[in-house]
């Protein structure tokens, strides 16, 4: 039976253009918000040297910036803006550069010194970001984590600073730090460069330009994988006196050091059946390499998935205590229970690489220079964190803090749940919007949105006027 009358097919379309102030992408004035309350653009151009030119580094980085949240993807990124007058008058942009500018604008932004560049920049932005955001959406079990890694970009045989490594290919090394949700510095690798060397350094200014003057620093817990659990990286933190959670698996010693562990020590954690592990289990020992000048906690894990006869082992190292899990611990945890609960969180951190290599295509390296792209690599840093701002700022208070389990599981989410960038373009800043000027007064009327688009829309516009 026809409940309601069906749409007829039309015999004819037509087509008519209409020159209105009007934008396809009316919803990024959401970026725009969060940009001036973080006082983003004029920080840039307090910071940036001065560019000869047309365009200036302000309205050449802002149309990249605002061009990558659009959806445009490497160069291409300003150009997207060029034909879009509305959208220019929206954000304040006199213009936007070609393809060619934007290219040859990204070699000078990859040289400039680190006192004047983008990364700097991006650092204050990170900090006044995480200075907004509320506390409880940041804590991890009373922790603050900070998380480092590397990626492995697209490369070539013709494109400056290609690396090969065995288990992952060829590639450009990109290396970011993250607090919380938040990410707080890049580097890409250059000749001569690995991750963890990038790491290390990056590793050390989020703590001067973030952690430090936040008063992050004594709560702050690090969690990196295997490839950082070595002496060189495991001294820089403890010089630091950084809370540290660090993978254990590259070293000899810790399966040696496991498998000859009594079977007293260790705990039975049960079967994994997510995981399809028929028998896990837990410890806590000392681990003393060779070359180390003292030893360091390692807290173990075995685990024998289902038709194996054997157990496997892992072990992540830490400075952490007892005194250290104490809520942990009164809610029934071990020790090492507690610290793989932790470490598994580090999980859920590796998706935030999404949000960058897939929503706004940074996995694709644009430029043969190694400068030029580590130029746009700092652009689409910048993007990706202002993207990021208008969601944890704009969605809070929608019940999507950083809860733990209460059942003593191992499992623990690091971070706020969130909505990925592709989303935020496609429900929020995908939005048609009429723009009209008047003295100082913009006004953007969106069109055709749903009921549910506009209240989302409005607690995040609410959200982020009052952050």
């Amino acid at each position: 039976m026809v409940t309601a009358l069906q749409p007829k097919t039309p015999h004819t379309i037509k087509i008519e253009f209409a020159d209105e102030p009007v934008t396809s992408f009316g919803g990024l004035v959401l970026a725009e918000r969060i940009a001036a309350r973080l006082g983003l653009w004029r920080t840039l151009e307090g910071i940036l040297p001065q560019r000869r030119g047309r365009f200036s580094w302000l309205t050449g980085i802002k149309s990249m910036v605002m061009g990558l949240l659009s959806g445009a993807q490497g160069t291409w990124a300003a150009q997207a803006l060029r034909q879009d007058a509305a959208l220019l008058a929206m954000l304040s942009l006199p213009g936007a550069p070609e393809e060619a500018t934007a290219w040859r604008m990204l070699g000078p932004l990859g040289e400039l010194a680190p006192n004047a560049s983008l990364g700097r920049v991006h650092e204050i932005a990170a900090r006044r970001v995480l200075d907004k955001l509320p506390r409880k959406e940041l804590l991890l079990e009373g922790f603050v984590p900070v998380f480092a890694d590397g990626t492995l970009l697209e490369g070539s045989g013709k494109r400056e600073g290609t690396k090969y490594i065995r288990e992952k290919g060829s590639g450009l090394m990109w290396s970011t730090v993250f607090v919380g949700p938040v990410p707080c510095a890049q580097r890409l690798a250059g000749p001569g460069e690995g991750e963890q060397t990038c790491v290390r350094a990056l590793l050390g200014e989020v703590d001067r330009a973030v952690l430090k003057p936040l008063k992050l620093h004594g709560q702050a817990l690090v969690m990196m994988d295997s490839l950082h659990g070595d002496d060189p990286t495991l001294k820089q933190l403890e010089a630091a006196r950084l809370h540290y959670l660090v993978g254990a698996n590259k070293l000899a010693k810790t399966e040696e050091t496991l498998t000859n562990l009594p079977e007293a020590v260790w705990e039975d954690t049960g079967a994994r059946a997510g995981l399809g592990w028929a028998a896990s289990g837990a410890c806590v020992c000392w681990l003393q390499c060779d070359d180390w000048a003292a030893k360091r906690l390692l807290v173990g894990r075995r685990f024998r998935r289902e038709g194996e006869l054997f157990w496997n082992y892992a072990g992540v190292l830490t400075d952490l205590r007892e005194r250290d899990a104490a809520p942990m611990l009164a809610r029934g945890l071990s020790f090492a229970r507690a610290i793989w609960r932790l470490y598994d969180a580090k999980a859920g951190m590796e998706t935030f690489f999404k949000d960058g290599l897939s929503d706004l295509g940074l996995h694709h390296p644009p430029c043969r220079e190694h400068a030029r792209n580590a130029g746009f690599y700092a652009v689409g840093a910048l993007a990706w964190l202002l993207g990021v701002a208008v969601d944890v700022l704009g969605g809070a208070g929608a019940g999507r803090g950083a809860t733990a389990r209460q059942d003593g599981g191992e499992r623990a989410r690091a971070t706020p749940r969130r909505m990925r960038l592709w989303r935020l373009r496609r429900e929020l800043f995908a939005l048609p919007g009429r723009v009209a000027r008047h003295a100082r007064e913009l006004t953007v009327r969106l069109l055709g949105a749903g009921e549910a688009t506009r209240q989302l829309f409005e607690r995040y516009w609410g959200n982020l006027s009052r952050c």
